[in-house]
């Protein structure tokens, strides 16, 4: 099962950089109040019509936040016991028991934006989502639009994360021709306080992500 780690990203950025944004949440933690009912499980869950609203609200004061995905409605009422189970013990643990009932996305994050655990069913949702979150980010630190993050290095990107990889937005170094992004490895760590001490440690970047002409590419200093 594709799991990842991640700071720094908040539940209204991760929707907003889905190219296809999943319809439908079931709520496993939350505090959100426009929230609909399912007496077959008796989980709460919002379809696409409260989702902007549940993007707007205070996510970060929910304190753990986790949902899964679904398609349709009746999905719910055709949950057995063992995958309302399962689904209860993803909620207290944030792993699974043996494979959690989802469409796209189980996820699992505390103080929105400080913590976030995830389980990806399709790779390329969270290459897309690197990419995206990246000129999403950047654009609202400079106010500056860029174009898209290609797949290819998406991809690049992605292979990065086999080493723990740190997108260090706070440190870009921005140029008359170009901007550039560092990258570093760190390893795996769900610490988050133990990874931003590292971060502040790091001196000597070894990849760069160079936006130049109007067109990315990764360079490597190594």
């Amino acid at each position: 099962m594709n799991c990842f780690y991640s700071y720094g990203i908040e539940f209204h950025e991760f929707m907003n950089c889905m190219d296809k944004r999943p319809e439908n949440l079931l709520l496993l933690k939350h505090h959100f109040d426009s929230a609909q009912w399912n007496m077959h499980s008796r989980f709460d869950y919002v379809t696409e019509q409260e989702i902007e609203e549940l993007m707007e609200d205070n996510i970060y004061g929910y304190g753990d936040f986790c949902w899964v995905d679904f398609s349709k409605e009746s999905d719910l009422d055709a949950l057995s016991g063992a995958d309302i189970a399962e689904l209860l013990y993803f909620a207290h643990l944030a792993k699974p028991l043996h494979a959690i009932p989802k469409e796209r996305f189980a996820y699992f994050a505390h103080d929105d934006g400080w913590f976030n655990k995830l389980y990806v069913t399709d790779l390329n949702d969270y290459k897309m989502l690197l990419a995206k979150i990246i000129v999403s980010k950047h654009k609202r630190l400079t106010g500056k639009q860029m174009n898209d993050i290609p797949m290819d290095i998406a991809s690049m990107l992605f292979e990065y994360t086999g080493g723990g990889l740190i997108i260090d937005l706070a440190r870009i170094t921005m140029g008359t021709k170009e901007i550039a992004i560092p990258l570093s490895q760190i390893g795996h760590y769900t610490d988050m306080d133990h990874v931003c001490e590292m971060r502040a440690e790091i001196s000597d970047y070894k990849a760069w992500l160079v936006y130049s002409n109007k067109s990315w590419k990764l360079i490597k200093t190594d």
